[in-house]
């Protein structure tokens, strides 16, 4: 019966009101009101320090870690684009489907809900997001305390009781956006998969099933739009394929924390002290006072702010071990909010008032809660002796590392400075000893593991940095400083210091006196810490490569790109590193290999690599090896598998023939969609081969094509011609150094005068062109349809009679061209003069001209060099 009355009432609705107009306004601006009355006072009475920042977001890596051992840069690999969260959901310019579904993810304290109160009182102040009609935002913590079965509208009147109007029905008529704030925060599981369908928005459900059903889509499928904030470990509660874009929030820059400590401290050892801890995480709470002796682990950093608020107020240290025991029995469960009704007000805890006024506590930041709910568990142990070493292993085996901050508190209260503070229990040396060697096992027995970080941050608690120097000690000599782990852990470790201090070093490349295999092993470390290694040139043989997969292999290495190109490693050693390719943790997207010594066994080696592990690499050089028909075949064979996704593949001076063309034909027709860049020049194609590879590569979306000197004559320019018609991708085309001819270059200019082709270089040096080309060349280059932006010419005999012609085309209003390149093409002063003339039009858009090689004398380049320098005019470079 009520749900008939719905029914009834929202037919009443539709007509008998005009949705775009008043009702819709009265609604938006009642909204408003309310938002901007609530929004824009700091929760929790916050009034002493700024609330709002505005924080970048970022496109960011899926981690599994404990938040605070996130912010180190040795897991996190960190992407240049930026953009506003306000252009990024509610841009009225971007697709609606595309950006339907936001997630953004940050650590505790960065930011998250600072910033979605900024965009919600942004649109209720009419300052920006204006063209959403309705802004919804329904804190998690909030829905925790809805256990009912509600409609959609009827948990809107829940949150918004002042908005019981007849347009709030008609939400699909509207552009509307959910906020929801804190998806780490609910209780109640999201079954996407078993929740029944909610396509209605006056039908009742569980607030679980109601968030499924606008998450999915199932409700307002067209009208919202939903940003969902979360901390890290919560991400995975909503399948990524509901999300259209997940992004992080980054805080302020290690730059700018730095500005604002160095202004703020006066001295400088205490400013250097606060900014290296500040620069390991982007969230902590951080309460100066001045001191004269500054804390140097986290615990005695945390204990001083718990010996603060005791001098400010007694009862808080009443309440610090109720407050413990409620803080670690929380933890265990995953929960930081909490709705305990006789909870008293005090200042560690920050409180919200939900619906219905009742009130929400949470600690003011995770990490305070971990703090006290490791001092609780140190006082209510009466020998911890083994609940120490029970609690390393209960935080290495804990869901997404939540227990490792509260591992380092509670490993840390062990100290005896900390006991008047924390009234902590005592350990004895011996125990705390047992500790630290039972981690240091831990940690050698995986460095690699994403938990280092934490367990070597857990012996600085203890006052132990052993395992550091050790570590450092190993990257400087290359000698293990204990024989019994073995010799890749203590690279590992190396690497994971490595990084965690400097970040992922950008590029690589050792010193010309220190190259070669051993000096390679010492660096090892290093090249796993790098996101590139050069070490082309190197003097370095097979023993390097056994070392070099085991960089590419381990969980810490950051290598993206390895040029080893010019060392002899021969089948031995590529068949070495191809085992490091094979295995899933490897993440190498640009492999050289040029001028190897590679022949048969070594591409077959790099192809049963690329069939067990083919998603990942982008980029393959194999130039200057010597394959062979069959090491080619078996190259193809690991390419064509559905999963690989190579983009550029060079096979240059491989002094193959036609069988490449074969090969090449079976690779694009079992595999045509990634490869964008094909290098074969230095083969001998010759124009059956390449008409073969014409003919194929019209399925692909090949972008580059190079052909130098593969034996072509004029016959292949009509497959050329065919392959630029046939294929808007290719936007680069090489065939330098071939007989062409100008019948050859004829065929190729018909292609610009047609819509289909979009080239923007062409190389066409050294192939025996005459003055007659330019005439076909002025042709192209004045078509209203082409592209072209740059043109080489250089190496044919054009003279000062080809470049008189070349004019008519560069003054055209058509030619786009911007690069040309004329070396070597027999031109005097009399060329030059013609080209001024040209270069002077204000249709030229030439920016570079290249001309060495020619006879120009000194009067020619004097002419050209005055219009280089002449702002007046576009051209920028003169060769």
């Amino acid at each position: 019966m009520v749900k008939t009355l719905q029914k009834l009432h929202v037919l009443f609705c539709l007509f008998n009101r005009d949705v775009s107009n008043s009702n819709v306004v009265k609604l938006s601006n009642k909204l408003k009101a309310t938002l901007k009355k609530k929004y824009q006072s700091p929760p929790g009475g916050e009034t002493e320090h700024p609330f709002y920042i505005h924080c970048d977001v970022q496109y960011p890596p899926e981690v599994n870690q404990h938040e605070y051992i996130q912010i180190k840069p040795t897991f996190r690999k960190r992407h240049q684009w930026r953009c506003s969260p306000l252009s990024l959901y509610f841009d009225s310019e971007l697709d609606d489907e595309r950006v339907r579904i936001a997630l953004t993810k940050g650590v505790s304290g960065i930011g998250k809900t600072s910033q979605v109160r900024m965009i919600i009182l942004n649109w209720a102040e009419g300052k920006g997001n204006q063209q959403c009609t309705l802004i919804f935002p329904l804190p998690f913590r909030e829905l925790n305390l809805l256990k009912e079965r509600l409609s959609l509208i009827e948990l809107l009147y829940k949150f918004f009781p002042e908005l019981k109007e007849p347009g709030i029905y008609n939400l699909e008529n509207f552009r509307v956006a959910f906020i929801l704030d804190g998806l780490d925060e609910f209780r109640r599981p999201l079954d996407f998969k078993n929740s029944p369908i909610v396509t209605d928005v006056t039908d009742p459900s569980s607030v679980p099933a109601l968030l499924t059903n606008l998450i999915n889509g199932n409700l307002l499928p067209s009208a919202a739009h939903i940003w969902i904030t979360s901390r890290p470990e919560a991400v995975h509660h909503i399948p990524l394929q509901y999300i259209n874009e997940v992004t992080e929030i980054e805080g302020f820059t290690d730059s700018q924390k730095e500005e604002f400590f160095r202004r703020a401290i006066i001295h400088t050892d205490q400013a250097n002290a606060i900014i290296h801890h500040l620069k390991c995480s982007k969230s902590l709470y951080t309460w100066l006072s001045d001191k004269e002796c500054d804390p140097g682990a986290l615990t005695p950093m945390y204990t001083d702010l718990l010996a603060l608020l005791q001098t400010q107020n007694q009862n808080t240290q009443k309440m610090a071990i109720k407050l413990g025991e409620l803080a670690f029995k929380q933890l265990v469960k995953g929960n930081t909010v909490f709705y305990r009704e006789d909870l008293q007000d005090i200042p560690i805890f920050r409180e919200d008032i939900g619906l219905h006024q009742k009130k929400i506590y949470y600690f003011g930041h995770t990490t305070i809660q971990e703090f006290f709910a490791a001092m609780w568990f140190n006082r209510s142990c009466n020998s911890l002796d083994e609940n120490l070493r029970n609690a390393v292993d209960m935080a290495l085996q804990s869901k997404n590392g939540k227990l490792d901050l509260f591992l380092r508190f509670l490993l840390g209260f062990s100290q005896s400075f900390i006991q008047s503070i924390a009234k902590a229990g005592y350990n004895s040396s011996e125990t705390l000893t047992e500790t630290v060697e039972y981690i240091k096992k831990k940690v050698m027995a995986n460095p690699a593991s994403p938990r280092t970080l934490n367990l070597l941050n857990c012996l600085t608690e203890l006052g132990d940095s052993s395992l550091e120097t050790d570590g450092v000690s190993f990257f400087n000599t290359g000698i293990p400083p204990d024989a019994k782990y073995p010799r890749a852990h203590w690279s590992d470790l190396a690497a994971v210091l490595l990084a965690s201090e400097s970040g992922p070093i950008d590029m690589l490349g050792l010193e010309v006196k220190k190259r070669g295999d051993e000096e390679l092993l010492r660096m090892l470390p290093v090249i796993k810490a790098s996101q590139t290694a050069t070490l082309s040139y190197h003097k370095l043989t097979e023993k390097s490569c056994e070392c070099l997969a085991s960089a590419l292999t381990s969980k810490v290495s950051n290598l993206k790109t390895l040029n080893l190109s010019f060392n002899t490693l021969k089948d031995s050693g590529v068949q070495l590193l191809a085992a490091g390719l094979a295995k899933p943790h490897c993440r190498l997207e640009r492999l050289k290999l040029s001028g190897c010594r590679v022949k048969q066994n070594g591409f077959a080696a790099l192809a049963k690599a690329l069939k067990s592990n083919p998603s990942h690499l982008r980029e393959l050089d194999l130039s200057g090896n010597e394959p062979g028909e069959s090491g080619v075949f078996h190259l193809v064979d690991g390419l064509k598998v559905v999963n690989c996704k190579l983009q550029i593949l060079k096979l240059s001076n491989c002094k193959l023939g036609l069988e490449l063309s074969r090969a090449l034909a079976v690779l694009l027709i079992d595999n045509p969609r990634h490869l964008r860049a094909l290098d074969v020049n230095m083969n001998n194609l010759g124009d059956q081969g390449v008409k073969l590879l014409m003919d194929i590569l019209k399925s692909t979306q090949i972008y580059k094509l190079e052909l130098y000197c593969c034996q072509l004559t004029e016959k292949c320019c009509e497959n050329m011609f065919r392959c630029l018609a046939n294929i808007p991708s290719l936007r680069e085309l090489n065939l330098s150094n071939n007989n062409l001819k100008d019948e050859g270059v004829k065929m190729l200019c018909k292609a610009f005068r047609l819509p289909t082709c979009q080239l923007e270089k062409l190389m066409v040096s050294d192939c025996k062109l005459t003055e007659k080309s330019c005439g076909e060349l002025v042709e192209a280059l004045s078509s209203n349809l082409t592209n072209l932006k740059e043109l080489d010419l250089s190496g044919n005999d054009l003279g000062d009679r080809g470049v008189k012609t070349l004019y008519m085309g560069l003054t055209s209003r058509c030619c786009t061209l911007e690069r040309l390149f004329l070396r070597c093409c027999g031109i005097t002063v009399k060329g030059c003069s013609s080209l001024a003339v040209a270069l002077k039009s204000s249709h030229s858009s030439i920016t570079e001209l290249g001309l060495m090689g020619n006879d120009t004398g000194e009067e020619g380049l004097r002419i050209l060099s005055d219009i280089r320098d002449n702002q007046r005019y576009k051209l920028q470079t003169l060769e």
